[in-house]
């Protein structure tokens, strides 16, 4: 056997409600352990390269699994299975194991003098930032980072790269982190989340996740965005956009005019944001004035790292905030991204739970979930053992015994996104506009 933590999905639904004081019945979750649920999750598949999978380190399958317990016992059997939400948008996108390389290639690991560090260039501007990071104007790709970064300690590369506001982490340096941090205003009020607005003004994957679970549970979840600065999820896979926000009316705010964006949030229950906190200054929003303002109400900030202290400023991804969480592997020394952004998804999860219980026991409430922390928490050694090949399909050993490796799985779309704004008139219209 491996010597990951013994835990399974119920254990951690129940804890994670304990955590959030949460009193709750919480269903069994059959043959439920770490490597049994990585093995469903068609996580592992995805894992290393095509022909040599390989078993990521911790219980994150098994984490998702149980949040989704936990979200059950909250608001009623939503019939999902968390461990397949992790590699949902790998079953849409196709994309094979590309290891040293993330799903996406994105982010990999670059070896400095001392040590390794994540480092995701998903964006123009990350490219565009290479010559200012290296010195070197004609730097524009991987392999001027890798000659800049050989010199120099993985510290002082990562802490040029966040000066820069480049996505990067010491390898593992996240550990022994709280899940979630909440600040709450006691309330013996209990409500019900079926009905409440929810306003999701995050992008990419984590927010929108725990959006889209929030209205799988009865709310009714309104997609807002720049009018400037659409959600980066429209430009990638657009079936999977579809899949998170699919229902969803779509409002667009003017960055210069902020009368709509404010009059919504102040009309919400709850609001999911994965702005830095400059971001939300920047269009004049701010979490402890809105729960200042009302007996009840839940405010989700998702970040990388936290939303204070000086990380609150530092970039991150799903597959980098993992990395720094420990969450890798080892081919030949080289540290690995495993899963798809594993961050993402985990933190989506959680934050959902999280949002979903607090506004069971009513009052106000601040949570600030960073993906790394929540990575963190679900980390653990790497596997003593990895799939093998049996009569011509991946096999693992589990804690049930031999099975074999799922592939990943989404869920039906039910209809498209909708288009960028095409709701922003029926939305003004509710407030006399």
């Amino acid at each position: 056997m491996t010597s990951f933590p013994t835990t399974d999905a119920h254990t951690w639904a129940q804890s994670l409600l304990e955590f959030l004081r949460i009193e709750r019945p919480i269903d069994v979750a059959p043959q439920s352990a770490p490597i049994a649920d990585w093995a469903a999750s068609g996580a592992v598949s995805i894992t290393g390269y095509p022909e040599r999978p390989l078993l990521p380190p911790g219980f994150g399958a098994t984490a998702a699994r149980g949040g989704l317990l936990a979200l059950d016992a909250l608001v009623g059997p939503l019939g999902l299975q968390g461990e397949l939400l992790i590699a949902e948008r790998a079953a849409i996108s196709r994309w094979p194991a590309k290891a040293p390389w993330s799903l996406g290639h994105h982010c990999r690991a670059v070896h400095a003098a001392d040590g390794y560090l994540a480092l995701s260039l998903a964006r123009d501007e990350d490219f565009e930032m290479l010559p200012a990071l290296t010195t070197d104007a004609s730097a524009g790709d991987w392999a001027a980072v890798d000659g800049w970064a050989a010199s120099r300690s993985v510290h002082e590369a990562v802490e040029r790269c966040r000066l820069l506001g480049l996505p990067a982490a010491v390898v593992g340096e996240v550990s022994n982190r709280e899940l979630m941090r909440i600040s709450s205003t006691a309330s013996s009020s209990n409500r019900e989340l079926k009905g409440m607005r929810v306003l999701d003004l995050s992008s990419l994957w984590a927010g929108p996740l725990c959006g889209n679970l929030l209205g799988l549970s009865g709310a009714l979840v309104l997609r807002m965005e720049s009018s400037g600065r659409p959600d980066g999820g429209r430009s990638g896979l657009p079936l999977f956009d579809d899949l998170l926000h699919s229902g969803q009316p779509s409002v667009t705010f003017d960055p210069d005019s902020l009368e709509l964006l404010h009059a919504l949030v102040d009309t919400c229950d709850i609001v999911i944001t994965s702005a830095r906190p400059r971001g939300l200054a920047s269009i004049e929003l701010d979490p402890q004035r809105f729960l200042a303002s009302r007996e009840h109400g839940v405010w989700v900030q998702l970040s990388a790292y936290g939303s204070t202290g000086p990380q609150a400023d530092w970039v991150g991804f799903g597959d980098d905030t993992a990395m720094a969480a420990g969450l890798v592997r080892r081919i030949d020394g080289t540290p690995i991204p495993v899963a798809d952004a594993l961050a993402d998804p985990l933190a989506g999860i959680h934050a959902a739970v999280a949002a979903a219980a607090m506004t069971v026991r009513g009052g106000t409430h601040l949570i600030d979930i960073a993906l790394a922390d929540v990575a963190a928490a679900t980390a653990g050694p790497a596997p003593d053992h990895d799939p093998y090949l049996a009569d011509g399909k991946w096999c693992i050993d589990t804690e049930f015994g031999p099975r074999p490796l799922a592939m990943p799985r989404a869920r039906s779309v039910n209809s498209p996104a909708r288009a960028l704004g095409a709701d922003t008139a029926l939305v003004e219209s509710w407030f006399g506009n």
